[in-house]
């Protein structure tokens, strides 16, 4: 898999996630918002039960 922009802040994503309800991501067209950040969010245990809004 070849790295996007987005990969370096999904860490950050994470913890902001974890720690509010909501957050506001944006990055210029092809950096891996849609294809990356609902992967990279899935596993996480705050988000069981629930959907990914984009």
């Amino acid at each position: 898999m070849n790295a996007l922009p987005i990969d370096a802040l999904l860490p950050a994503l994470r913890e902001a996630l974890a720690a509010r309800d909501e957050a506001v991501l944006e990055a210029p067209p092809g950096a891996g918002k849609t294809t990356r950040v609902p992967l990279a969010l899935l596993d996480q245990a705050w988000l069981a039960g629930q959907s990914i809004l984009m």
